[in-house]
C-alpha cells in the first residue's frame, strides 16, 4: 500500500528523524547525518542550522578528517528544555523534573496518607498541582522551558483519551483526570500507565535503543511494560502487559478484576499480610495508611522471622509469573520496579531460585535487575518528550 505524505508532513518527519539521531550519537556531523538517513546534503544542512538556530544542536568543533575537510561535530543539547514526570500510587506521589535525556534536576516524594474516601480524588487533584507547581520553580532555565507533565497512573488508561479507569483506593470508574488538570495548567498533560513509564525509563539506559525488554511493576498491583526492537508495545487497545491478570491458580483466590488466581493475588503488596499470618506472625502493628513496604522491610532487617518468611514467599510467586512471561518472550532482560523491589535482599535470591527451574533453554541466562526508585516518574516525563519533540509514535529511526 502506498501512503502520499504532503510535504509539510515530510519536512517534519525528516526533522524527527535527524533530531533522533543526534540525541542517540555522542556526537555525529552533517556528512553522517545525510549518510545515516539517506537524506541529500543540503537538506541534512537546512534541518542541522534550524536546530543550531532553535538550540537543541550545539556544534562543539571539529573531527577527524577522512580524506577531505574536517568535519564539523555536532551535539545535543539535552538542557534545552525540561519536562515533569510524576508516578502516582498511593499513598505516595513522586515527582521528578528531568531534561531531554531523562536527566533528573528535581526530585520530590510526598505521602498522602490523611486522605478519605469521601475526598480522595479532590486531595490527590490538589497535591498534584501543588506539587507540580513545586516543580515549577525548581526548572533551570532554558531556552524551550517547561515542555509539559507526565502523570504516570496504575492499571487500565485509555489510550485515545488518557482516562484512568479503575484507580484503586482512588474511584472505580473513568476519571478524566487529564482533563482536570488541564483546567488547572497551561502545560500539555500526558497520561500512560506505570508500567509502560518504568520501560520508557529503562530504555533509556539501554547501550542499544533497539531493546526488547520487560518492565515489572510490582506494589499494591502488578502491572508489566513491553519493549518489543525499541518500540512500546500496547496492543490493539492500549492494554498490553496486563500480566498481574495471568491465572497461575486456577481455583485460587478471586482478584479485583473478577477472575480467580490472578497473579498479582499472590505477588503483590496485597498477599504480604496473609504470608505473614501464614508463618505465624501479627500484623496487627501495621499501619496499613502508610507505606507498606517499609514498615515490613524494618520488620525484616530486625530479623522478624514471619516477615522475613513472607518475603521469601512472595518472591518465590514473583518467580512464577516471571518465568511464564520470560518463556512467553524471552525478552533481553527484565527489569523489577515497584515499591515490591525495596526488597530485593529478600526476593531476588527467591525469584532466581524460582527461574532456574522453569526457565527452558537460553531463558536461563535473562538477565534481571532492579529498576532506580524514581524509574516511572523519568519514564513519565520521557514520555511528554516523545510526545512534544521526538515524534517517536510517528518516526522509528
Amino acid at each position: 500500500m502506498k501512503l502520499n505524505v504532503d510535504a509539510p508532513a515530510m519536512r517534519r518527519i525528516n526533522r524527527a528523524t535527524v533530531l533522533h539521531i543526534i540525541r542517540n550519537q555522542r556526537t555525529t556531523s552533517r556528512i553522517d547525518l545525510a549518510q545515516i538517513t539517506g537524506l541529500n546534503k543540503a537538506t541534512v544542512s537546512y534541518i542541522v542550522d534550524e536546530l543550531i538556530e532553535e538550540q537543541w544542536v550545539q556544534e562543539i568543533g571539529y573531527g577527524s578528517s577522512t580524506g577531505g575537510r574536517k568535519p564539523i561535530l555536532l551535539r545535543f543539547n539535552a538542557n534545552a528544555a525540561y519536562a515533569i514526570g510524576m508516578d502516582l500510587e498511593l499513598p505516595f506521589l513522586k515527582t521528578v523534573v528531568c531534561n531531554t535525556r531523562g536527566e533528573v534536576v528535581y526530585k520530590q516524594e510526598r505521602m498522602l496518607d490523611a486522605l478519605t474516601n469521601a475526598d480522595t480524588a479532590t486531595a490527590v487533584l490538589d497535591a498534584i498541582m501543588e506539587e507540580v507547581q513545586a516543580a515549577q520553580a525548581a526548572t533551570p532555565k532554558s531556552s524551550h522551558g517547561l515542555v509539559g507533565i507526565g502523570l504516570a497512573l496504575p492499571g487500565l488508561i485509555n489510550a485515545r483519551t488518557g482516562a484512568s479507569h479503575h484507580l484503586r483506593g482512588i474511584t472505580e470508574s473513568d476519571w478524566d483526570l487529564r482533563a482536570e488538570l488541564a483546567e488547572r495548567t497551561t502545560l500539555p498533560v500526558f497520561i500512560d500507565n506505570n508500567a509502560n513509564c518504568g520501560a520508557w525509563s529503562e530504555l533509556l539506559k539501554s547501550a542499544s535503543r533497539k531493546e526488547n525488554l520487560v518492565y515489572i511493576h510490582a506494589g499494591s498491583s502488578i502491572n508489566t511494560g513491553i519493549v518489543i526492537h525499541g518500540e512500546l508495545y500496547k496492543g490493539r487497545s492500549g492494554a498490553a502487559g496486563e500480566f498481574g491478570h495471568m491465572t497461575i491458580s486456577p481455583m485460587g483466590q478471586r482478584c479485583v478484576c473478577g477472575n480467580y488466581g490472578c497473579w498479582e493475588q499472590y505477588a503483590s503488596e496485597r498477599s504480604l499480610l496473609q504470608y505473614i499470618n501464614e508463618a505465624g506472625g501479627n500484623h496487627a502493628a501495621i499501619d496499613l495508611r502508610r507505606g507498606l513496604m517499609e514498615q515490613i522491610l524494618d520488620g525484616a532487617y530486625a530479623d522478624n522471622r514471619a516477615y522475613i518468611r513472607a518475603l521469601n514467599t512472595l518472591g518465590q510467586h514473583l518467580g512464577i509469573g516471571i518465568a511464564n512471561i520470560v518463556n512467553a518472550l524471552s525478552p533481553d532482560r527484565i527489569s523489577l520496579g515497584g515499591t515490591i523491589s525495596q526488597a530485593s535482599t529478600f526476593i531476588l535470591p527467591e525469584i532466581e531460585r524460582v527461574l532456574q527451574y522453569r526457565l527452558i533453554g537460553a531463558n536461563k541466562n535473562i538477565p534481571i535487575s532492579i529498576a532506580s526508585a524514581h524509574a516511572i516518574a523519568v519514564g513519565a516525563a520521557t514520555h511528554v518528550m516523545n510526545q512534544t519533540i521526538f515524534l517517536d509514535e510517528t518516526v522509528t529511526p
